[in-house]
């Protein structure tokens, strides 16, 4: 008996995702909810001025400028937070679909575990967030 193969697919940003199980022309949300991460602004995240220093030479002032960016920590921790969801879930599908940005496609990549990296059946690299499940269907058809 042949078994049907279940296949995810992995809708994210950096601060937005959702997980759908494909099922021929349709889409479910898997676990019936949307992620939301935090997308803080500068002065939500900066509780402080940067520190100023005097040049040595002359008498003008300069900031220092942060060695983090914090918002970019931030949508790692998003990506990380997926992938540990998702770990917990992978005996439940056969293949993943991954569809983000670049930046954030990668951030994914670096935190799933080498048996999940195998399930990964296609990445493409695009923001979808904001589509509705059927334009989603529709743009999977598309592309693959």
């Amino acid at each position: 008996m042949y078994k049907q193969r279940k296949t995810w697919v992995l809708v994210a940003d950096g601060t937005r995702a959702g997980i759908f199980i494909k099922k021929h022309n349709k889409i479910d949300n898997v676990l019936g909810q949307d992620f939301v991460g935090e997308n803080l602004q500068d002065r939500d995240i900066y509780m402080d001025k940067p520190g100023r220093s005097y040049e040595s030479a002359n008498p003008t002032r300069h900031a220092y400028t942060p060695r983090t960016d914090w918002h970019q920590y931030n949508k790692e921790l998003f990506a990380k937070e997926l992938c540990e969801v998702i770990e917990k879930s992978s005996a439940e599908f056969d293949d993943l679909i991954i569809i983000s940005p670049p930046k954030t496609l990668g951030d994914i990549r670096g935190h799933l575990c080498k048996q999940t990296l195998a399930k990964v059946t296609a990445e493409i690299p695009k923001d979808v967030t904001k589509l509705t499940e059927l334009e989603l269907v529709s743009f999977l058809d598309r592309e693959l």
